[in-house]
């Protein structure tokens, strides 16, 4: 991309108060110079949203002592100018959307988490950056938590059969649906439109109660189950 992101890094420095830009890990200085580098990833590999990478910045906002409102100003104009080329949204729905999201990461309970050289944008990793061991340690809790899910192991004469356990389709549904409940309530609380919420919900690939697609009308549905 063919980007003028300095003033944004500048005005980024600026409300770190220049002392604190040692903040400004390897992975941010890289989304907010750049965006989102297509060239990193391959035809067939799904791309990061413009929201995944405006709640990425908005927890990193949150995880420096930035105040919502500073982090509003500032990640604005940096969608407008610099995120805009990743969305089909017209320039005042991208403006809606950035403060709906922002208003979501501050008011809900989710955490800075980059992931070191496996963060989702590809964006630049360096092991000498100040938060590159708190990070790498919370992804490896993370890996170990997903390999102690669901398979079991049967034993039989002379070999041993990795056999996936069955589980029914609302059992095998149930944790990620519940997770999605949880952050439709969020959004709707904080006051995101049933309409953005479906999408958020479809673009992370949350699935309904049976494992398909979110509605506007399932979620109303649901919500009303949830009352």
């Amino acid at each position: 991309m063919s980007l003028n992101a300095s003033p944004h890094l500048n005005k980024l420095k600026e409300i770190l108060e220049l002392k604190n830009s040692i903040m400004i890990y390897p992975c941010i200085k890289d989304l907010v110079s750049n965006g989102l580098t297509l060239s990193r990833f391959s035809i067939d590999e799904s791309k990061p949203s413009r929201q995944d990478i405006t709640q990425y910045i908005a927890a990193w906002f949150k995880y420096t002592g930035v105040t919502a409102e500073q982090c509003r100003d500032w990640m604005i104009e940096y969608c407008l100018d610099v995120l805009s080329v990743l969305s089909s949204s017209s320039l005042s729905r991208i403006r809606h959307s950035t403060k709906s999201n922002i208003k979501y990461i501050f008011n809900s309970d989710v955490e800075f988490d980059c992931r070191c050289e496996n963060n989702i944008f590809k964006a630049e990793c360096d092991k000498d950056c100040p938060a590159y061991k708190e990070m790498s340690e919370k992804y490896k809790e993370r890996i170990k938590r997903e390999e102690n899910k669901s398979y079991e192991i049967y034993k039989r004469p002379g070999k041993i059969q990795f056999i996936p356990k069955y589980i029914p389709v609302k059992e095998k549904h149930k944790d990620q649906f519940e997770n999605a409940i949880k952050a439709a309530c969020e959004y709707l609380k904080n006051g995101v439109s049933k309409k953005d919420i479906v999408r958020f919900l479809n673009e992370r690939d949350f699935k309904t109660r049976t494992g398909r697609k979110w509605t506007y009308d399932t979620l109303n549905i649901e919500l009303k189950r949830k009352v």
